[in-house]
C-alpha cells in the first residue's frame, strides 16, 4: 500500500505564476504574480506562507506591488553572504516607462529582518517576516515593448559559496540571457550574456568547484553548456545535442524540449513534449566530461497517454554532496512533472557510483496527482532536502520532502512526500551519513507481491470449479461440496453428470395406463438430484424430485389425458397419481399450484411431507406445472372456520 502523502491548499487573492522554498528553511515559501499592469482590480503581490504543519498552509506576509507596474512573471529564492534569504524576481516596470526603454526588470526582495540591507539599496526597515523591496535593475540589453524576464533561475546554495543567477528574456525577438553573481544585491555582477536568435525554453546550473560553474540551456530542440570560471566566462556555450529531425523551412514536426535540470554534472534530464500534442517524454542525457562534444541518451521514459502536453518540471537530490568539491555518491533524485491535464506525476531515478563511474537507473513513476488544481498548473518546487548529519536513531525525527505547485486559479498546493531511510541490510550505496529515499517498494517486491497474488487468484478459481464439478457429479469428491452447500443452491447449480449404480435408460413409452406403469424408477432408491432415500415402508414413494419428474413422464405418456395429483382413499393414504380421460369423466377441476388458495397449498404441502416427497428446504419451485385436484378435508375446515 503506497504511504499516506497529506497535502495543504491555499486559495489567495491574485493569479500565481512562480513558486520556491527557502532554500534554508523548507517550512517557508514564497510564491509571486498578479493581474498585471492596468485596472482589473487584481493586484501585484509576493507572498511568504508557512509550510510547516502539513494538511494547513498559513500566509505570514505579503508585499503588494505597484499595480501600474507588471505583475511578478518569475522568482527564484537565494541567499546573501549573512545567511538571510532573498527573493530574486521579475517585474516589468508601467507601460509608460517601458515606453521610454525604460525598464526596472530585475527585483531583489528581503524576507528575512535580520541582517540589514547593504549597498544603496530602496531601503525599507522590515519588522519579523515581512517582505522588502531592497534593489531593482535593468540587465537586459533589449528595449523591445513585449520583452519580459520569463526565467529566474539560481544554482544550488553552499554554505560560504556564492550562488550564480541567470535571467533569460521572453517576447523578444533577440533573446538574451544574463549571468550574475548574487554577492551584491544592489547592483548585480553580470558574469557575462548570451545573445540568440531563439528564445531559451530554460536554464540551469551546477557548481563544479570553487566559483565554477556547468551552466546549460535549451530552446526547443538544441542543448547548448559552457563551463564557467573565472577564465571561460566569455566564451559562447556550446551545442551538446540536436534534436534529430528535419530542418527545413516548413513547420518543424520535431519534438519540443520542455524544461531541464541537471542531476549531477555527468548527467542532465529534460521534458520534451512530442509534436502536435502527441505526448511527453523524460529523457536523461550523459554529458560530454568537458562541456564539449556531444550527450548521449542514457534513459527515456514516455509518460501515460492521458498527459498529451507538459507545462513544469522540478527535481531534487535526496542525498546532495556536502560541498562544491564533494563527489556525488550513491543518491535517489525525485522528479515532477506538471502535466496539460492539471495532474502531477512523480518519478524517480537512482543513480548508482562505483569509483569515478557513475550509472543512472530507469525512469520509474511511482505517484500521480490528479485535478491538483482547478486550472493550468503554471509553478513547481521542491524544498531543499538535507540529509541528518548523525546516524538514525529512534530519537530521529521523521523526514519529509515538499513539493509546491502554484496555478492561475489563485491556488497553492504543497505535497508533503515521507523519505525513509536506506536500511542497512543495503550494502551498496552506505555513507557515513544517513541516505533517504521516497517510500517505494522496489521491482522486485512488486513483482513477488503480482506473483502471490496470481497463485492465490488461481487457487481460489481451482477450488470454486471442483466445487461446482463435484455438485454436478462430475469429477471425483474431494472437497464435499454438497455437504457444505444448501439444497436450494445445489438444485440451481444442478449435477446432470452423476447416473447411480444400476441406471438404466427410460424407454420412450407409446401407450397410456399400461405405458405409465412400464416407466422406470431407479433401483438405488436414492434421488440423484438430492439424495433423499425411498419410504423405508413403502417402495412407491418415489423420492423428490424425482416424484414429478414421473410425473411429467407419465404426463407424457398418457398422450391427450391429463396426471393429476390427488388424496389417496383412507386417513394414511398419502397421495397419488391420476390419469383423468376427459372423454369419458368430463372435464377436471385440478388446479395448477398459483392457482390453489393458501388453505389448499399448506394442506398439499404437508400431505406431500408426510409422504416423503416433499421438504420445507426445497421450496415451491418444484411444485409450479404439476396439477392438484381440492382436497376435501381442508374445504371442509374452511367452511366450519
Amino acid at each position: 500500500m503506497a504511504p499516506l502523502i497529506p497535502s495543504a491548499k491555499a486559495t489567495l487573492s491574485y493569479p500565481l505564476y512562480a513558486v520556491d522554498f527557502d532554500p534554508l528553511d523548507s517550512t517557508r515559501l514564497i510564491a509571486g504574480g498578479g493581474g498585471g499592469a492596468g485596472r482589473t482590480g487584481v493586484g501585484n503581490k509576493i507572498t511568504l506562507l508557512d509550510a510547516s504543519n502539513p494538511n494547513e498552509l498559513q500566509e505570514l506576509r505579503d508585499i503588494e506591488l505597484s499595480k501600474d507596474e507588471d505583475n511578478v512573471t518569475s522568482l527564484a529564492v537565494g541567499v546573501d553572504q549573512d545567511g538571510s534569504p532573498l527573493v530574486f524576481a521579475g517585474v516589468n516596470s508601467s507601460p509608460a516607462d517601458v515606453e521610454k526603454g525604460k525598464n526596472l526588470h530585475f527585483r531583489i526582495f528581503r524576507t528575512d529582518a535580520s541582517a540589514t540591507a547593504k549597498g544603496k539599496a530602496v531601503a525599507k526597515k522590515a519588522t519579523a517576516d515581512e517582505i522588502a523591496e531592497i534593489s531593482r535593475s535593468t540587465l537586459f540589453a533589449g528595449t523591445e515593448k513585449e520583452l519580459y524576464q520569463r526565467i529566474t533561475r539560481l544554482s544550488k546554495p553552499f554554505q560560504g559559496q556564492p550562488q550564480l543567477g541567470a535571467v533569460a528574456t521572453g517576447l523578444s525577438k533577440a533573446a538574451e540571457i544574463v549571468l550574475f553573481d548574487t554577492t551584491s544585491t544592489s547592483s548585480p555582477k553580470p558574469r557575462g550574456a548570451v545573445q540568440s536568435n531563439k528564445e531559451a525554453v530554460d536554464v540551469d546550473f551546477i557548481q563544479t568547484g570553487k566559483d565554477e560553474y556547468l551552466f546549460a540551456y535549451c530552446d526547443e530542440h538544441d542543448i547548448y553548456m559552457k563551463k564557467i570560471s573565472s577564465v571561460t566566462d566569455a566564451e559562447e556555450p556550446e551545442c551538446v545535442y540536436m534534436t534529430p529531425a528535419t530542418r527545413g523551412p516548413d513547420r518543424p514536426t520535431t519534438p519540443k524540449f520542455r524544461a531541464m535540470r541537471f542531476l549531477t554534472k555527468d548527467f542532465i534530464i529534460m521534458l520534451t513534449n512530442i509534436a502536435n500534442n502527441s505526448g511527453v517524454v523524460l529523457q536523461i542525457f550523459r554529458t560530454p566530461p568537458s562541456g564539449k562534444g556531444q550527450c548521449r541518451l542514457s534513459q527515456s521514459l514516455r509518460l501515460p497517454a492521458r498527459i498529451t502536453k507538459a507545462t513544469g518540471l522540478a527535481v531534487s537530490n535526496l542525498t546532495p554532496p556536502a560541498s562544491p568539491t564533494s563527489q556525488q555518491g550513491y543518491t535517489q533524485f525525485v522528479i515532477a512533472v506538471a502535466g496539460h491535464d492539471i495532474s502531477i506525476s512523480l518519478f524517480k531515478v537512482d543513480l548508482q557510483v562505483e569509483g569515478t563511474a557513475s550509472l543512472v537507473s530507469k525512469i520509474k513513476a511511482f505517484r500521480t496527482f490528479r485535478n491538483v488544481h482547478p486550472l493550468q498548473i503554471t509553478g513547481l518546487a521542491f524544498s531543499n532536502f538535507t540529509p541528518p548529519i548523525h546516524p538514525v536513531t529512534a530519537q530521529t525525527p521523521p523526514q519529509h520532502l515538499k513539493l509546491a505547485s502554484v496555478g492561475v486559479s489563485n491556488t497553492v498546493v504543497v505535497h508533503t512526500l515521507p523519505l525513509f531511510p536506506v536500511p542497512l541490510s543495503v550494502k551498496r550505496g552506505q555513507s557515513k551519513t544517513p541516505r533517504y529515499v521516497v517510500a517505494l517498494p522496489s521491482s522486485a517486491a512488486v513483482f513477488g507481491m503480482g506473483i502471490l497474488v496470481s497463485i492465490i487468484g488461481i487457487a481460489l478459481a481451482a477450488i470454486i470449479i471442483q466445487g461446482i464439478l463435484e455438485i454436478r457429479g462430475g469429477v471425483p469428491v474431494y472437497l464435499n461440496a454438497r455437504d457444505h452447500l444448501p439444497v436450494v443452491l445445489q438444485e440451481r447449480l444442478g449435477r446432470p453428470y452423476e447416473f447411480p449404480e444400476g441406471y438404466k435408460p427410460v424407454p420412450s413409452p407409446t401407450g397410456t395406463e399400461d405405458a405409465v406403469s412400464k416407466v422406470n424408477v431407479h433401483p438405488t432408491g436414492i434421488n440423484h438430484h438430492i439424495g433423499v432415500p425411498l419410504d423405508s415402508e413403502s417402495d412407491s414413494a418415489i423420492p423428490l424430485p424425482e416424484f414429478f419428474e414421473q410425473l411429467q413422464l407419465q404426463q407424457q405418456a398418457s398422450g391427450d389425458n391429463v396426471v393429476l395429483l390427488r388424496e389417496g382413499e383412507g386417513e394414511d393414504a398419502g397421495v397419488e397419481t391420476h390419469v383423468h380421460d376427459e372423454e369419458k369423466h368430463g372435464k377436471h377441476d385440478a388446479k395448477t399450484w398459483d392457482e390453489l388458495p393458501k388453505e389448499q397449498k399448506e394442506g398439499w404441502k404437508k400431505r406431500l411431507s408426510d409422504a416423503g416427497h416433499w421438504a420445507e428446504e426445497m421450496g415451491e419451485s418444484v411444485l409450479k406445472g404439476v396439477l392438484f385436484s381440492e382436497l376435501a378435508g381442508v374445504v371442509g375446515d374452511a367452511v366450519r372456520g
